[in-house]
């Protein structure tokens, strides 16, 4: 065995090793109760590795080792891969490994989704690039498996839907082959099904009483974080559009709360003034509209709804505008830059139909789906773009790296 064959293997284990050594003990989070107690207003998959390891292990340490193990596993996968099929020296894989491990640094030990996220992330992409490049069965289930697994860990991998349809027709457009686009049919049906019927069961097992019920039903879905949107660009005069008297004293109240705190767009005052604001909607709204669910025998997110197709209906301008606020006040760069990547890849990709261009498109709009997905549904925070970002910049370093030393040998 030459060691010089195995260098980006050993630079992992000793950076994973050194990391576990320093620290292995969890770090806990407000949100890591919920994996602890295996929330029903989340995916399971989490909640049952904890629950596995804790019973194999009986330490939540052991959990720690398992995610900072995987991601170490996942990045050695990735650029091993990455380098079999664009050619990349010693010196590129190792800058590639080092950055790809940097995101680690900050949550290898939180309890939370993050590490894991990020470790089935980077097997996704090895294995979709496996897939574009050399298509067969097993690179085909690989995907599939990890696509799953994303899906079954946070509810924001909900934009991996469209994606994989994206890049299924594109490998369809290359090929047309009918044996091809059978098992792409058959792998996304399966990707759905699977997803699908492990959410309901898991909802079934834990949904023990009424009380649960209501749980689920307050404090998920899309509406739960577009209502804090809409209160947020809205004002007391939109009120109004109500016909319900206690809806409107409901809303009434929580402007008034929320105007007194500065909290609404009007007041914006810069970069982070959203995110200031959200706490503050988020609180005053939820204790108000407890009480009006109480009195209409309704549940919160019914109500959330509701207000929020209606006030976004008048305000729709407002909202666009909005939105293109939040690019702006967030990491604007990774949806301007995967934008044109996707732009100049799909043109090159419909007059050549290459592999490359392929990659390209389904890796700009895997970054896409997941920044949009937490623009309009979520609270935008750094950590939720850490599953994608850091595979485009190192891809991006990896096309400069190529084309410069093409640029070099033809100047030589």
């Amino acid at each position: 065995m030459k060691i010089k064959n195995y260098e980006i293997e050993i630079l992992i284990s000793t950076l994973v090793l050194v990391l576990l050594f320093y620290s292995s003990n969890p770090v806990f989070y407000s949100d890591s109760s919920r994996y602890l107690n295996g929330s029903l207003n989340d995916p399971p998959l989490y909640s049952i590795i904890i629950t596995l390891m804790q019973s194999i292990f009986t330490t939540l340490n052991s959990i720690i080792i398992l995610q900072t193990f995987l991601v170490g596993f996942g990045i050695a996968f990735f650029t091993k891969n990455i380098s079999k099929y664009f050619n990349l020296n010693i010196a590129t894989k190792i800058i590639v490994t080092i950055f790809l491990f940097l995101p680690i640094l900050e949550f290898y030990n939180h309890l939370l989704t993050e590490a894991l996220g990020y470790a089935f992330s980077i097997f996704f992409v090895s294995f979709v690039l496996r897939l574009i490049y050399n298509f067969n069965i097993q690179n085909l289930v690989l995907s599939s498996v990890f696509v799953i697994a994303l899906l079954l860990i946070r509810n924001q991998f909900i934009f991996l839907y469209p994606v994989i349809l994206l890049l299924y027709l594109g490998i369809i457009f290359i090929h047309k082959s009918k044996k091809k686009l059978i098992l792409l049919t058959i792998s996304f049906i399966s990707i759905f099904l699977i997803h699908n019927s492990l959410i309901s069961l898991n909802k079934y097992i834990k949904q023990g009483s009424l009380e649960n019920k209501a749980l689920v039903d307050n404090n998920v879905g899309p509406f739960n974080f577009i209502f804090i949107d809409s209160i947020y660009i809205s004002s007391i005069q939109d009120i109004e559009i109500f016909k319900d008297e206690n809806l409107k004293k409901t809303l009434a109240k929580i402007f008034q709360e929320i105007e007194e705190q500065k909290a609404s767009l009007k007041h914006y005052n810069g970069r982070g003034h959203f995110g200031l604001s959200l706490p503050i909607i988020k609180s005053q709204s939820n204790f108000l509209l407890k009480d009006l669910a109480i009195q209409k025998n309704a549940t919160i997110a019914s109500l959330k709804k509701e207000i929020s197709i209606k006030l976004l209906k008048v305000n729709s301008k407002k909202y666009i505008k909005f939105l293109f606020k939040k690019f702006y006040d967030s990491a604007w760069l990774f949806v301007f830059l995967p934008f044109f990547m996707i732009l100049a890849a799909s043109i090159s990709f419909l007059k050549e139909k290459s592999n490359f261009s392929l990659f390209i498109v389904f890796l700009s709009s895997f970054v896409l789906a997941n920044h949009s997905v937490v623009y309009l549904f979520g609270r935008v925070q750094p950590r939720y773009f850490i599953y994608t970002d850091f595979i485009l910049l190192m891809f991006v370093y990896i096309i400069f790296t190529l084309l410069f030393n093409k640029k070099v040998k033809d100047l030589s």
